[in-house]
This record gives structure tokens, C-alpha cells and sequence, in this order.
């Protein structure tokens, strides 16, 4: 889909880090360049936002409306209900420009490296790997035991890329959010999706 907006599958897994999920979305929706995010957030991923944001989180549209988009970046979103295998992206014959599964928990990672598609997530991710999409893993489990290191190695063997989110100590004034929005880039940048600021390493300074 080179050369039009960017219709991006976005998976919520009930890891840890439900801000990643709400920052990298607020981040690339804005975007001129997107035309399309079809997010899917699964029923732990509802329950891990409840215990680290709030109780508002009911059901998916409650985590749509947490983002509070601006005017017209919220029209772009196509929210699937997890067991809704029959959606679109749960087929290779619709074309998107790739998947990032934020965060991506331990059980998703596995299920994805061995194809297992116990839902559309999942599914979807499936999809996107056997197609040779790219689809990115942010990865929220520490430390790594052996189980996590050979599906990492599985999912990077089947063209993924496991990306957890690690902080940019590098860039100027390093708080908590430009450390996350640095991260945010380095993501969107896969999907060859540019952010306004430069959190680009350029050497240190002399």
C-alpha cells in the first residue's frame, strides 16, 4: 500500500503497559499519512487497564474513548471485538501495511510463534506474518527466561520483530513521556510512518 495513507492493525494483549498501547495510538492517529487503525483489545488487556488506569475500562469502546482524539482522528479507527474472527484483517485477501501487538504479554508471544490463534489478535498477527507484513511485538515480560528467548527467536525466524520498549537514555532531557514517545517513533518508523520530533541518536555531544 506504499504511496497511500497507512491502514495499521493495532493489538492491545493484557500485558503490562496499557500507556504504551494509549500513547502509540494517540501519537500516529493524527497522522495524515494513516488513513486506517484496526484495533483489537483483548479481555485481559481490559482488566490490565482497569488495574493501571482506571475502572472506566469496560469494554473496548471505553478504551477507544480514553484516548480523547482529536477531532477526526477517532473517525479512523475500526474497532474488533476479539472473538470476531470473521472480521477483515482475520484474512490475508485484505491488504494493511503491517501489525504491532502494544504490549505484547508472554502467552500472546508464544501463541504467535507457534500458530495459535485462540482469537483475532491472534489471528491477525498470524496473518500478518505469513503474508510478509511486518508486524512488531512489544514485548513487556522481565526478565527472559529460555521459553521467552526461543519464541522471540521463532517470531524473529518467521519475519517478525520483537521490539520491547527499552528506553532512549540518549536523547535530551529524558523524562518518562519522552522516553515512551521516543519509543513511539522508533515503531512508527517501521511502518514507514514519520512523527514530528527527532529522537534519532547523532553521537555524543562535544
Amino acid at each position: 500500500m506504499s504511496g497511500e495513507r497507512k491502514e495499521i492493525v493495532v493489538g492491545v494483549s493484557g500485558a503490562s503497559g496499557s500507556a504504551l498501547a494509549i500513547g502509540f495510538l494517540r501519537s500516529i492517529l493524527p497522522l495524515d499519512t494513516v488513513g486506517r487503525v484496526h484495533l483489537v483489545v483483548s479481555s485481559a488487556a481490559l482488566a490490565v487497564a482497569r488495574q493501571e488506569i482506571g475502572s472506566g475500562f469496560g469494554d473496548a469502546a471505553a478504551f477507544v474513548h480514553a484516548l480523547e482524539l482529536p477531532a477526526g482522528a477517532a473517525e479512523k479507527i475500526a474497532l474488533h471485538g476479539n472473538d470476531d474472527l470473521a472480521a477483515p484483517i482475520s484474512s490475508g485477501s485484505y491488504t494493511t501495511d503491517g501489525m504491532v501487538v502494544i504490549p505484547c504479554s508472554g502467552g500472546t508471544l508464544a501463541s504467535i510463534a507457534h500458530g495459535v490463534s485462540r482469537g483475532l489478535l491472534q489471528r491477525a498477527a498470524d496473518v500478518t506474518l505469513k503474508e510478509r507484513r511486518p508486524l512488531v511485538l512489544s514485548f513487556r515480560e522481565s526478565p527472559y527466561s529460555l521459553v521467552h528467548l526461543e519464541n522471540m527467536a521463532a517470531v524473529t525466524r518467521a519475519g517478525g520483530i520483537v521490539m520491547p520498549p527499552s528506553p532512549a537514555f540518549y536523547i535530551e532531557a529524558p523524562s518518562m513521556e519522552r522516553l515512551m514517545q521516543a519509543y513511539y517513533f522508533r515503531v512508527a518508523r517501521v511502518f514507514g510512518l514519520e512523527l514530528p520530533d527527532d529522537f534519532v541518536w547523532r553521537g555524543p555531544r562535544r
